[in-house]
């Protein structure tokens, strides 16, 4: 865990605690269908975290989940997430593919747009 401090216009990191990622049993994100910053996490101990946003926040368990399933291979739950927006091959899931939702969003909005300026016959 690292504390951000700002000092005049320098800003500093101070790393405050350390933990091992084969010691992570769960993360728990309390509420999956809320937009929620609060987290757990399950080690001997459980730590209450506040991320940046819900969106840091599920970047933050995919980038534990990749670890997990690149080095240690072992059973990480992953609780209380929305799945759609947690797993990688989701169209939803914003790792810079918010472009490509976007673009989605305005193809099937031109498409109505079309459907209802054509006139029936």
């Amino acid at each position: 865990m690292v504390k951000h401090l700002r000092v005049d216009r320098e800003e500093k990191y101070e790393i405050v605690e350390k933990w091992f990622l084969k010691d992570l049993e769960m993360i728990d994100g309390k509420e999956a269908d809320t937009d929620n910053p609060y987290f757990d996490m399950h080690f001997h101990k459980v730590y209450n975290l506040e991320a940046y946003s819900c969106a840091s926040k599920y970047t933050f368990a995919r980038a534990l989940s990749k670890l997990n399933e690149m080095y240690l291979k072992k059973d990480l739950k992953i609780v209380n997430f929305d799945d759609t927006y947690l797993n990688d091959d989701s169209i939803w899931s914003s790792n810079n593919r918010d472009c490509l939702v976007l673009m989605r969003i305005c193809f099937y909005a031109s498409n109505l747009l079309c459907l209802s300026l054509c006139p029936l016959s």
